[in-house]
């Protein structure tokens, strides 16, 4: 065996080819098989937070300071709409629900007055000018207006008469984010709580840069068991400099998943071109590259591989020279390694 193995090494030549009968392969153990073709790739296991879908979810802001008074529901509690989640207490955001009264009050009237200034103005008793500015008061009156109902229907409040404020469930589902305690401070423009649709849940899973052109919208997405729980919605082709990755967005489904856990998912990629299957048991490491070793008229040459995506099975590869006909060993890879490195084996 010794004596054979050397053989090997002195006869690797300087492009990894590697000479050896069948007899000799026989005799340590390496065998070959044909790789295959594939229109899909199963990657991963890909690394996933879990989160409620956003879009399902109705978030509060503030952009005023506030403190909580009161709370009703905690974080996990089922709310239907409507109900009152907290009471608040802002000194400048009942300042603007006072002014808001006030103003609704003067559009009416304002109202009023530009609907008679325009039959006035119809029947020729005043100037256009004259009509005209009465219309732009009411319409100044509304802009005003429409600036302080935006910013309650954001902050999600109704005004009580002893100067605090209801925050309302505007929708029923689940509380994923809410106040921790009274007396607790609302930051502006910080989401302060969130109602979610416990049903609608989303995985945001990180695409390492050479994965993200193999994973597109519309791939599947599976457990780490390969059963299927969702579909990407999107790619992003930015990488985060933070986590080395991209972010591909998908809808899933799945009574067992929590928000805020970490998940091993995979995804069913679909290609938009036919590649080479090269399997696992057939990849080897060597001086920091993946290779296999394929079968010649002479024994082995060893090739880099040009990989286009990973998958569970092995790797896709689309190069020349390998092909449905190319046949690549799957044992003995150990022996060949040797045998490229010049080293003899007991």
């Amino acid at each position: 065996m010794k004596s054979l193995l050397l053989l090997l090494a002195i006869t690797t030549a300087a492009m990894a080819q590697i000479t050896i009968s069948d007899a000799q392969m026989k005799k340590l153990g390496i065998t070959t098989s044909n790789v295959n073709i594939s229109n899909t790739a199963l990657i991963g296991p890909l690394i996933a937070k879990i989160d409620y879908d956003e879009d399902k979810s109705k978030s509060y802001f503030l952009d005023q300071e506030a403190s909580v008074i009161s709370l009703n529901v905690r974080q996990g509690d089922l709310v239907q709409k409507g109900s009152t989640l907290c009471t608040i207490a802002s000194p400048s955001l009942m300042a603007n629900s006072f002014e808001l009264k006030e103003l609704q009050n003067r559009y009416k009237a304002m109202q009023n007055n530009a609907k008679k200034d325009e039959t006035l103005y119809k029947e020729g008793i005043i100037s256009y000018r004259d009509y005209q500015t009465s219309a732009l008061e009411a319409s100044t009156l509304r802009s005003r207006i429409s600036v302080l109902e935006s910013q309650f229907a954001i902050a999600g409040v109704r005004a009580n008469a002893n100067g605090t404020m209801n925050v309302i469930a505007q929708k029923s589902g689940i509380v994923t984010n809410a106040p921790l305690a009274v007396a607790e401070k609302i930051t502006p423009y910080q989401p302060y709580f969130r109602i979610s649709d416990s049903s609608a849940m989303i995985a945001m899973i990180n695409i390492s840069p050479r994965l993200i052109s193999s994973v597109s919208k519309g791939d599947t997405v599976l457990s780490k068991d390969a059963h299927p729980i969702g579909t990407v919605i999107s790619v992003s082709p930015a990488i985060s400099g933070l986590t080395n990755s991209a972010i591909a967005i998908a809808k899933i489904r799945g009574s067992q998943l929590r928000a805020g856990t970490t998940i091993g998912v995979l995804v069913s990629a679909q290609k938009p071109t036919a590649s080479i299957l090269i399997p696992s048991h057939a990849l080897a490491q060597f001086g920091g590259k993946t290779i296999c070793f394929i079968r010649n008229t002479t024994g082995f040459s060893a090739q880099e591989l040009l990989i286009v995506a990973t998958s569970k099975e092995g790797v896709l590869v689309r190069q020349k020279g390998i092909d449905t006909n190319t046949k690549v060993a799957i044992s003995g890879l150990i022996i060949l390694k040797g045998a490229m490195s010049g080293l003899g084996f007991e």
